[in-house]
């Protein structure tokens, strides 16, 4: 009988193979998680200095300037605030960033905040309990409410939030009454 032999691999090369894989995934799999603590951090990052620029350009210039969030684009900016009677409203082009002059605009998922950031929640909340998603630095540093009449516009930032997030890592960039940025 002529018997002809197919060159195979056997059953135990494949489980071996299986294992050394499984072996190197557990291995592997542990240090993705220091990369999304480092992406939420790079992106808190950047929050905080665009919360930072807006204060400081305000304080520079003596001019309001409006911190947005915009949740469904996953992006924030820095506008100019202009004033028509007693209507405050965001200008249409974002303030120029310093290094690079072109608008200070952030996208979260894009760099340099890193890939797969999303902007979770933001939320400043006012003296007399009203909510927004923007806020307003006058041209003395103070916290405002951002675009509006004038009444409700003079409201006195209580308390904010910004909530960054990739998979299960979440960064909170909380602003308080004196204007202190700190994240946790």
């Amino acid at each position: 009988m002529n018997a002809r032999r197919c060159a195979a691999y056997t059953l135990t090369e494949l489980i071996f193979v299986v294992a050394i894989l499984a072996i190197a995934a557990a291995v592997a799999i542990p240090t993705a998680q220091p990369v999304a603590e480092f992406r939420a951090d790079a992106a808190a990052g950047e929050v905080v200095n665009a919360l930072r620029f807006a204060r400081e350009n305000a304080l520079h210039s003596g001019e309001q300037r409006l911190f947005d969030c915009d949740a469904p684009a996953n992006a924030i900016a820095v506008y100019a605030l202009v004033t028509a009677r007693t209507t405050t409203t965001a200008s249409n082009m974002p303030v120029e960033h310093p290094f690079n002059r072109a608008p200070y605009q952030l996208t979260l998922n894009a760099a340099p905040a890193g890939n797969n950031m999303a902007l979770v929640r933001c939320t400043f909340t006012f003296e007399d309990n009203s909510t927004a998603t923007a806020v307003a630095f006058d041209g003395a540093g103070k916290l405002l409410r951002g675009a509006g009449n004038s009444p409700a516009r003079e409201r006195v930032l209580r308390a904010g939030q910004v909530v960054l997030g990739a998979g299960n890592v979440e960064r909170t960039i909380t602003v308080d009454a004196t204007g202190r940025i700190t994240v946790s």
